[in-house]
């Protein structure tokens, strides 16, 4: 197949989709899906916020450790995506995993839900974007710089219609970008990406250049300039005195917050929704996707060790705990997170100015991958004739599934609107539920693919055929991925005030999202059977090029 035209289709496949070529053009290269996937899980802002994170909801647990048990179960689902991505290199994701291996219907339904999760997803960081990224960048900056009218538009931004009208420009340039060719796409990806890592280089830097004492006494300085004069010991004497505990590490405690360790990389198998975009997609995928999630687990460790020895987590625990548990707070005026502390360490204004913009990048990048994702997965159901034809098609001069992308945009613009003027995602969205019900479905296609699909498995690296006890290895990957989702699952509902509400109508929320992918799919079985055509032939094959 050449990598810049779509080939012929699959002879036995010819008549079973709605055309002979998908019209995708593989134009992503190895260094375009580690971009790609690092945009995914916009690693800055993972960096920014997780002290935070922890601090109220796991603060007796050490980071680095939480990081770390989440790294080594997150292997199973890098290597599992990466393979299956790499033997079936189409798009869709685990919506043609599933039903090339298992059943359509299954295929359809789990990726039916994680596509919903990702449309609310947009809607949230589109919001989280304006009303956090883009806020607290500038009044990270305006108190380090001394700025008054700098903090003043980090408090217009928060508001309502400023957060829906940036965030819905934001998901205008995203349709706008999502209707370029892929070579365009993926040259924007690029420049956004240097600029962000660039930033989260100099934060890294910042914390390697700085020692305890000389933090301590800039967050002394800068408390006295710009707040109420409270000191770095005065804020953790303030929290033990208001009842402020935290208690001991557990094993328990450590595998409550599995949600979090796996939180940090959700994104970066996101390549394998984009597959039929992938050059040589059966070494790229696997490779970049371990590559990835080494690279970020690498970044992280090095940062959060650094924030740890020099902001410390007594602090960092005091400054959460007292926002959350006092009337008066910490004093703090901006949102304690990671970069804002690295802005107190630097006087620099270029460096706070790199930094801000860094973190607002990270944010806004991901809209567009998310973006991307969605569009590939609804021309996947269009073109095995689940959805209607028109979803599937495709620009002929940028190959782009530019209806996809207006449908993707609009839905998520509505959402958006909730969001911000109603109360709908604090009462029934559960975004990490929802999401990782999906994965979780996904497991069985790598169980199952030796047994049920054994002529696609022959097709895969000799490293997952390969057999342990008698269980070939993809086989030994799904049940890990399987576990690593069952205990996210189990710890989800525990921890409702990181992966959102468990009440009985978000639980509600949840399998309407299941049950309407399955009632859509055997839906349009029906109707295509009354048109005279057995949609399920078309999973018998997999979809031409």
């Amino acid at each position: 197949m050449s990598d810049h035209a779509a080939p012929a289709a699959v002879p036995a496949a010819r008549g079973l989709f709605v055309r002979k070529s998908s019209g995708l053009i593989r134009e992503f290269r190895p260094v375009d899906v580690f971009i790609f996937n690092t945009l995914g899980y916009a690693l800055g802002l993972v960096l920014a916020v997780v002290p935070s994170f922890a601090a109220g909801l796991w603060p007796e647990q050490n980071v680095l450790v939480i990081v770390t048990i989440g790294t080594v179960l997150t292997i199973f689902n890098a290597a599992m995506y990466g393979y299956l991505s790499g033997i079936l290199p189409r798009s869709g994701g685990d919506y043609v995993f599933l039903s090339r291996i298992v059943h359509p219907g299954l295929g359809f339904t789990a990726n039916w839900g994680f596509t919903w999760s990702q449309f609310l997803g947009l809607a949230l960081y589109a919001a989280f974007t304006v009303n956090f990224g883009l806020a607290v960048s500038l009044a990270t900056l305006g108190n380090a710089l001394g700025n008054d009218s700098l903090i003043r538009w980090s408090e217009r931004v928060s508001t309502s219609w400023w957060t829906f009208g940036i965030g819905l420009a934001l998901l205008v340039a995203v349709l706008g970008v999502l209707s370029l060719s892929p070579r365009v796409i993926r040259t924007i990806f690029l420049w956004g990406f240097v600029p962000a890592l660039i930033g989260t280089f100099v934060t890294m830097g910042v914390f390697f250049t700085t020692s305890k004492d000389e933090f301590v006494s800039r967050f002394n300085t800068f408390m006295a300039e710009r707040a109420d004069g409270q000191t770095y010991q005065g804020l953790i004497d303030q929290a033990h005195s208001s009842g402020f505990s935290p208690g001991n590490a557990t094993v328990i405690g450590a595998l409550l917050a599995i949600p979090l360790g796996y939180w940090i990389y959700i994104g970066f198998t996101y390549s394998s929704y984009i597959g039929g975009e992938v050059k040589q997609a059966s070494r790229t995928q696997p490779r970049m996707i371990m590559l990835t999630l080494a690279f970020a687990y690498l970044i992280y460790m090095l940062i959060f060790w650094r924030y740890y020895a020099i902001v410390g987590k007594d602090f960092t625990n005091s400054v959460v705990y007292l926002d959350a548990n006092t009337d008066a707070g910490s004093g703090v005026p901006v949102s304690p997170v990671l970069n804002f502390f690295a802005g107190i360490m630097t006087g620099s204004t270029v460096l706070n100015v790199i930094i801000g913009l860094s973190f607002v990048l990270w944010h806004a990048l991901l809209l567009f991958v998310i973006g991307m994702i969605c569009t590939r997965n609804l021309f996947a159901w269009s073109f095995d004739g689940v959805m209607p034809r028109k979803l599937s098609e495709v620009g002929e001069r940028t190959h782009a599934p530019w209806v996809s992308a207006i449908v993707i945009v609009t839905v998520a613009a509505g959402l958006l609107a909730l969001y911000v003027f109603t109360s709908f995602f604090t009462i029934v969205v559960n975004y990490i539920v929802i999401f990782s019900i999906a994965f979780w479905m996904a497991s069985f296609a790598a169980i199952l693919l030796p047994y049920r699909r054994p002529d696609l498995f022959m097709q895969a690296p000799e490293s997952v055929r390969r057999k342990i006890l008698g269980v070939p290895v993809i086989s030994l990957l799904g049940v890990g991925n399987l576990v690593l989702f069952t205990l996210i699952l189990i710890a989800s509902f525990k921890t409702p005030a990181f992966s959102g509400p468990t009440s009985g109508r978000a639980n509600a929320f949840v399998v309407a999202i299941y049950v309407a992918g399955a009632l859509v799919y055997f839906a349009s079985r029906a109707i295509q059977r009354s048109r005279g055509v057995d949609l399920e032939l078309a999973y018998k094959e997999i979809p031409p090029e």
